[in-house]
């Protein structure tokens, strides 16, 4: 069973590269196109549930709330370029999401490959051997 999960996340990951579409990927590993689907939603959900994990990190201290600054003749000028930033981090936020999803699922992949466990850390602390 984990060689079949294997084959499937390298599939996604095939998909996800842009090396793949949907039928493509159905044809050359030899699933219908609902398994293909039902893969690459699963693999997304992780990678969603892993990136909420992460912003739901609670030694972050809290967000300073600004105060409302009065509006100024200038912001109404700079209306337009403040939302072609806004639309440039958008698309830079897409992206970054895109890569997590992708390197979360190369690091299983690689986990189920290797048998390597990249993502825990180690529980022991290292020897002063040196010493």
């Amino acid at each position: 069973m984990q060689q079949h999960e294997l084959i499937m996340r390298q599939m996604v990951e095939q998909i996800h590269l842009g090396k793949l579409n949907l039928d493509q990927a159905a044809v050359q590993f030899e699933v219908n196109r609902k398994t293909v689907r039902h893969w690459v939603n699963k693999v997304e959900k992780e990678a969603q549930t892993n990136r909420q994990m992460a912003s739901e990190q609670p030694d972050l201290p809290p967000t300073p709330k600004k105060a409302a600054l009065p509006r100024s003749p200038l912001q109404g000028e700079d209306q337009h370029e403040l939302r072609a930033k806004v639309h440039a981090l958008e698309e830079e936020l897409e992206e970054a999401k895109f890569k997590a999803l992708y390197y979360s699922t190369i690091v299983k992949v690689a986990e189920q490959e290797l048998g390597v466990d990249i993502e825990k850390k180690s529980a022991t602390k290292p020897s002063d051997s040196c010493s």
